[in-house]
């Protein structure tokens, strides 16, 4: 009988198994990377097969095959099982993206350097051509790089698994790609790669042969991949590939203005990976500085926070001891906002509705809060009747909202969603900002008092270049704004 180790040496075991696939993973990576790196600067007129010329091209045939079927069987079920299989048992699935690597790297490894040249080379740049040629090269590959990086490196290169085991505990596997070249196109790993394909400084027939093989499998395969992303992350990658196209930049999708699909996809609202979403924290501050001054004391007041998104005011006011009620249409925000107050103790109420049709009963509310939504709503009539109603009399209307301005739609659409992509691209509809006077002639025809209005922007950055905001003396982008329900009864809609 074989003796049953103790959790310490089982745990020593592991960690050591874990790093001695990874020292393998990343040889083999860097191996087979190379391997590719030269044999196609050479136009695949370089390497080591060499068998005979009768039984060349189905040899090498079979290395096209082996790279483009097995690179997608090991993704799949069933290539999941074999991958689980190819380290000890107990740490087999944690160590799947390691083994995966291994694979691949041994795979690109036999493509390139087996591959048997016909002797032929038709063109091969010299001089300056050479080094133009070189430069585009290069910058294919550095283009894979980033498009690599930006899918998450460590799971690319096999680290992930490796690493987790190592340090005893589950791999983290990372979002679904949607940052750096993943905004311009959904496979930016495959367009990069048939980029290297087609940039050589040597052209041969082998490269001919290889360059439109592997280009018809980055245009296929990556159809495989999707399916599994719907499977996975489901109605997240849904709005994705609606937004983004798929291996071209052009056409982009039409955007759809006014879109706030996002919103039931975004889970880590309380994470600090996703800028728009740091935006909106970074907000709170400048609007509870308006706000503050206005209720003095929150503690005890009863009070709705109409379209919480994730909870980012909603918590906020809890913290300063206002009883919250929060609603949005978005289940999944709902669903954050729910989980993160749970997770720090707060009793907040949240529930999914719209501002067209509040589920409370008249006159429940101290103060209503709503910000960023005006300029969102369908009806804004029906919404400003809708808080006037669940207000008790003399209750406190607080929102902010965006000036229909040429400013804040160059600012906000322009600028803050299509160049640095603050903002999630058709977010806004600046035919739905609201003018200052327009706002407070409708609020007064849903029978309010109409108090003071301030602008707010963006006044400084922080040290992750992210947007810090405060009041202003301009409303000319965004302004916040008070009203008060009259007391007298309200008057026919």
């Amino acid at each position: 009988m074989s003796p049953i180790l103790a959790p310490t040496e089982t745990s020593k075991t592991h960690r050591a198994t874990a790093i001695a696939y990874g020292i393998v993973c990343h040889a083999l990576f860097v191996v087979g990377v190379g391997a590719m790196i030269v044999a196609m600067f050479f136009g695949m007129s370089r390497s080591f097969g060499r068998v005979p010329t009768s039984w060349s091209a189905p040899t090498n045939a079979m290395l096209l095959v082996q790279f483009a079927f097995l690179h997608s069987l090991l993704l799949s079920p069933f290539g999941a099982t074999i991958l689980k299989r190819l380290a000890p048992a107990v740490i087999g699935s944690r160590m799947a993206t390691t083994t995966y690597a291994i694979l691949a790297s041994i795979q690109v490894f036999l493509l390139f350097a087996l591959w048997t040249p016909s002797g032929v080379i038709w063109w091969r740049a010299t001089g300056t051509v050479l080094w133009f040629m070189s430069s585009l090269y290069t910058a294919a590959w550095l283009l894979l790089l980033k498009a690599i990086w930006d899918a998450g490196l460590a799971l690319q290169t096999g680290f992930l698994g490796w690493w987790a085991i190592a340090n005893d505990r589950s791999p983290v596997y990372p979002p679904m790609p949607t940052i750096g070249l993943f905004r311009i196109v959904r496979q930016p790993i495959y367009v990069a790669f048939t980029l290297t394909l087609w940039t050589v400084p040597t052209w041969t027939p082998d490269q001919l042969a290889v360059a439109l093989s592997l280009t018809t499998y980055c245009l296929v395969g990556p159809l495989l991949k999707e399916k599994r992303f719907r499977r996975r992350f489901g109605q997240t990658f849904t709005v994705y590939e609606n937004r983004v196209p798929y291996w071209l930049p052009w056409p982009r999708p039409l955007i759809h203005r006014n879109d706030l699909s996002f919103y039931d996809v975004s889970a880590d609202w309380w994470g600090d990976k996703t800028r728009w979403l740091r935006t909106l924290q970074n907000l709170v501050p400048a609007r509870f500085s308006f706000f503050d001054p206005i209720v003095g004391d929150w503690r005890g007041e009863a009070v709705l926070d109409l379209g919480c998104g994730g909870g980012f005011m909603a918590e906020a006011l809890s913290k300063r001891g206002a009883k919250v009620t929060g609603i949005d249409p978005s289940e999944g925000a709902i669903a954050a906002a729910r989980r993160h107050a749970e997770a720090n103790d707060l009793e907040i109420d949240y529930l999914v509705a719209s501002g067209e049709s509040l589920p409370f009963a008249n006159d429940v509310f101290d103060i209503v809060v709503c910000v960023d939504v005006l300029e969102h709503v369908e009806d804004l009539k029906r919404v400003l009747f809708e808080v006037r109603r669940v207000l008790r009399p003399n209750g406190v209307f607080l929102f902010d909202t965006i000036n229909r301005t040429r400013m804040a739609s160059f600012l906000l659409v322009t600028i803050g969603e299509n160049v640095i992509r603050l903002l999630p691209r058709g977010t806004h509809d600046p035919s739905r900002f609201i003018p200052p006077k327009e706002l407070a002639r409708k609020l007064e025809a849903a029978d309010f008092n109409v108090g003071r209005f301030v602008g707010m922007g963006p006044c400084g950055v922080n040290r992750r270049f992210d947007f810090i905001f405060g009041l202003l003396p301009t409303m000319a982008i965004q302004y916040l704004g008070q009203a008060t329900r009259r007391s007298s009864p309200l008057s026919a809609e």
